[in-house]
């Protein structure tokens, strides 16, 4: 009997790692996820742009240089119309008739009317073109602005990794959980079967009758039923699991008995406020960024601009034939119907719709920590009370063997014993993996996990 109770136990339990062992698997895991999971890769990327939008905002702060290069072919177009001809050939004629006069030839020929083309026909513009902002403030709001929502999107990308080591650790616990139950139900399966065997043998004997056999055997198939359906959870929590970690969905996993798993004692905190806060904060100072941008619109804007190159129909290069010029540019938008106005009015209901939201945000995320910190203690008595039960059960059904093999107790009540131990059993394993998942959703709540530092907001 104590062989058999071993095995049984050896069975139940599964398993393979050891707590160490198997926490280091599990933490194996978690650096998978937070290296190759797709969608945190997203999140990163989203960053990086983030980055490159607050680099190109720095950069317009500063002078560009461009280089421009025209050449043009032109006909027809407008002309101006000199009307030379007319106003010189009298003059020119009545110088003749004086020559002539004095016998001498005529000196002076007649000249036509001018025709001046607007366009040239040919015409070449190389120059490089500087040109520098000196009075921006819309330009060093926007600095603030871009400079906040990079913080933001490293916020968002910290809160998404804490909720994939979340999601990752409660994919495991139901994976550990779903193959306890199919080792337990296997065991029991076993044992419903080893009781459709001695029912036959007492009916071969005499000493039952054939309703004790069908009963039997009408268990075991309920057995079996619930097997085959806790084989199919355990496949499909396995692939989540994969799929959350970024390997293949059919990947080998290593999964522990749930008493190979160390329940929590202390979870860290994470003295910071939660990534959402931080990344509501960050849009926050982007919005109000946006609401100083908006004002700075009303005041003029002071630019330098300047042009060196060379200019004429042909390509020379030569004193005669390059330019330069440098001017001061003032802008100022004296009247705007009204715009600019609606965009400081706009930009400052968003920075208190974002404050009214990080307040109802502080609140739920408090609520949430103290809930999760309630379950968890909850879980960790139903644990204490789940290995109490499963001893009295194991013990009830020793009892009810010992009789059933000596034909002294009835079919019901030896199936009775039978399932209040299985019941024990996945009742053990499910307190056991349900206080394992409300320690990291109170790991959540807290933000206590230690990420990497790659992956943490400023």
């Amino acid at each position: 009997m104590k062989a058999r109770a071993l095995a049984l136990a050896a069975l139940l339990l599964g398993a393979t790692l050891p707590a160490a062992a198997a926490d280091t698997q599990l933490q194996a895991y978690l650096d998978e996820a937070l290296r190759d999971n797709p969608a945190l890769a997203a999140r990163g990327a989203n960053v990086r742009a983030s980055d490159y939008d607050l680099e190109d905002a720095r950069a317009r702060q500063y002078p560009q240089l461009d280089f421009n290069a025209r050449y043009t072919r032109a006909h027809g177009g407008r002309t101006i119309d000199i009307p030379t001809g007319d106003l010189l050939n009298p003059v020119y004629d009545t110088l003749n008739q004086m020559l002539e006069q004095q016998g001498q030839p005529p000196q002076f020929p007649n000249i036509a009317n001018q025709s001046i083309a607007l366009l040239r026909e040919r015409e070449q513009e190389t120059k490089l073109s500087l040109s520098a902002p000196l009075i921006a403030p819309q330009l060093w709001a926007n600095v603030d602005a871009k400079q906040a929502l990079a913080g933001a999107s490293r916020a968002q990308r910290e809160a998404y990794a804490r909720s994939l080591v979340r999601e990752l650790k409660r994919a495991y616990y139901g994976a550990v959980q779903a193959e306890a139950a199919s080792g337990i139900l296997e065991a029991s399966e076993r044992l419903l079967a080893e009781n459709v065997r001695v029912s036959q043998a007492l009916l071969d004997a005499g000493k039952a009758t054939r309703d004790r056999v069908l009963r039997a055997e009408a268990e075991r198939l309920a057995a079996a039923q619930q097997l085959d359906a806790a084989r199919t959870q355990a496949r499909q929590a396995r692939r989540l699991v994969n799929l959350l970690r970024g390997a293949p969905t059919d990947a080998p996993l290593t999964l522990p008995a749930p008493d190979a798993l160390e329940l929590p004692l202390q979870p860290l905190v994470d003295p910071r406020p939660r990534p959402e806060l931080r990344e509501l904060d960050a849009n926050l100072s982007a919005a109000e960024a946006g609401e100083r941008a908006a004002r700075a619109a009303r005041w003029p804007t002071l630019g330098l601009a300047a042009d060196y190159g060379i200019q004429g129909e042909e390509y020379h290069f030569g004193r005669d034939d390059d330019f330069d010029t440098v001017s001061l540019v003032l802008h100022w938008d004296l009247w705007d119907a009204g715009s600019r106005s609606a965009q400081r009015r706009r930009a400052a209901a968003q920075s208190a719709g974002l404050r009214a939201e990080r307040e109802d945000l502080q609140r739920r995320l408090a609520l949430a920590l103290r809930a999760a910190e309630e379950n968890l203690a909850t879980s960790l008595r139903a644990v204490q009370s789940s290995q109490a039960q499963l001893a009295a059960a194991e013990e009830s059904f020793r009892i009810a063997e010992r009789k059933r093999d000596a034909a002294a107790l009835s079919q019901i009540e030896f199936l009775d014993a039978e399932r209040a131990q299985r019941e024990a059993r996945m009742n053990l394993a499910i307190a056991r993996c349900e206080a394992l998942d409300r320690a990291a959703e109170y790991e959540l709540a807290n933000a206590g996990y230690p990420l990497p530092e790659s992956l943490l907001a400023p």
